[in-house]
């Protein structure tokens, strides 16, 4: 087990060497078509007294935009992340030629090297990608849980059967599980088995050196990066209290204003080409006021650019948007999919309403409605509400509020001012991603699914 820890370790430091590699090489291929196979070492020199630079600037960027684990993504995917990190690096690159004055750096090599780059590092990470793929294999699966069961189990079909081979599918209280996990390597628990089962099962899989992959509940998440402690030589761990404390909440306001007016002066041209389409299309209000909920459970009016039309809610009533929605009119869905109707919320955030990063604000009336069916809603408004948030960067818009709701807890246990960073570079990421601004979907069964894609599944509910 550790050798085989050790040989990943070791897979993955070669991949980022290698990975380095290919982006210095990709500059200096660049100095060979420019110079005809003939680089004078007066241009040459700013490029390589800027090597170190560049090399972490890749790495930065490779983290933040998701190559760093690429096992559970599609091709598609890891060719987009690696086509906003090259293009992150050449603004990057850019910069540091202006600041180091390298001015003998050839332009037209700043220019060509991207696509070089681009080539070179999707050859090579598809690789790496079938190679990991290939090590890991379709590991037997069982999946334990009891109302929730449903809805993990069709993620897990439709979006991991290349990674997992679900065989049994059960009831907490089933009384076959011992016979199940006998016959899987992978042990998925959901959020609502018992404790006590829970805990058979987590320690049964450890004995048998099995993989576990648990949804946490309030509990998991409470004892996240706890600080061990002690009373005398008992061992214990101290559960951190959520919420920021006030050096947090001030360094998070000076981000917000920064982010805010650096977002408002950079995107006030796409905002008055947003606000002269609506107008014409359908002559109505260019933005659209509604009551949402922030820190404190405060009410407060979001600003959005109006992507529904007139009077959208007046038969309807406070109602989630489908995902093909007839309220929505056709400029809207175009924004809604690329996020330009919540840019008018930078205003808000500059006001000190809302944060860039934080759970998103909802209405008064879901708040109440969430409250009732989900316990640990509550939480979300220890901090202020959110222009993006980890349940955007990592989850979709049909993403359920209860995973959405772990998503915004989790963050607010773990944050920190870099995190903020990471989920405002990782918000780039996900505003062209049609899957991350989707309606809410029309529900398939369980049943229906598992007999489309694996019809010998084993599904015990008693």
């Amino acid at each position: 087990m550790k050798s085989n820890k050790f040989a990943t370790e070791i897979f993955k430091l070669g991949t980022y060497l290698i990975d380095s590699l290919l982006v210095i090489l990709s500059v200096y291929i660049a100095f060979i078509i420019k110079f005809e196979f003939q680089p004078p070492m007066f241009n040459l020199e700013p490029f390589i007294d800027i090597i170190p630079f560049i090399v972490i600037a890749y790495l930065v960027f490779m983290y933040v935009f998701g190559l760093s684990d690429i096992l559970k993504k599609g091709i598609g995917e890891i060719i987009y992340s690696i086509t906003l990190t090259v293009i992150s690096l050449f603004i990057t690159t850019a910069f540091i030629t202006f600041f180091a004055r390298g001015f003998s750096f050839p332009r037209s090599v700043l220019v060509i090297s991207p696509f070089i780059q681009f080539v070179l590092l999707c050859f090579w990470r598809s690789l790496v990608w079938k190679v990991k793929r290939i090590q890991h294999g379709v590991k037997d699966s069982l999946i334990i849980g009891d109302e929730s069961v449903d809805n993990v189990t069709k993620k897990i079909l439709l979006k991991q059967r290349e990674l997992y081979n679900v065989k049994y599918i059960c009831s907490s209280k089933s009384k076959n599980i011992e016979e199940y996990l006998d016959n899987v390597e992978v042990v998925f628990i959901c959020n609502d088995v018992d404790y006590n089962v829970k805990r058979n099962i987590v320690d049964r899989c450890l004995a048998d050196r099995k993989s576990i992959y648990i949804i946490p509940d309030i509990y998991e998440i409470a004892i996240l990066n706890s600080k061990l402690n002690r009373a005398d030589d008992i061992p214990m761990f101290k559960v951190q209290k959520l919420g920021l404390t006030f050096e947090q909440r001030l360094f998070k306001r000076i981000l917000d204003i920064i982010i805010s007016l650096i977002g408002i002066i950079i995107t006030s041209p796409i905002m008055l080409i947003a606000a002269i389409c609506i107008k014409i299309t359908d002559k109505g209000n260019i933005f659209y006021k509604q009551e949402r909920v922030t820190i404190g459970e405060k009410n407060f009016d979001v600003l959005k650019f109006r992507t529904m039309v007139m009077n959208a809610e007046k038969l309807t009533g406070p109602v989630l948007a489908g995902e093909d929605d007839p309220r929505i009119t056709k400029i809207g869905k175009i924004m809604r999919a690329t996020r330009i109707d919540e840019l008018p919320q930078f205003f808000n955030i500059l006001k000190g309403d809302m944060s860039v990063v934080g759970p998103r604000p909802e209405r008064p009336f879901f708040v109440e409605k969430f409250k009732e069916e989900i316990p640990d809603f509550k939480y979300r408004t220890l901090v202020k509400a959110g222009l993006t948030g980890l349940a955007q960067v990592l989850g979709k818009y049909t993403t359920t509020p209860e995973d959405k709701v772990r998503y915004d807890i989790i963050y607010i246990k773990n944050y920190s001012f870099w995190l903020d960073l990471k989920l405002i570079l990782q918000t780039i990421k996900i505003m062209f991603m049609k899957e991350s601004s989707e309606g809410v979907k029309v529900e398939q069964s369980l049943i229906d699914i598992v007999e489309k894609e694996n019809p010998e599944i084993v599904i015990d509910k008693d």
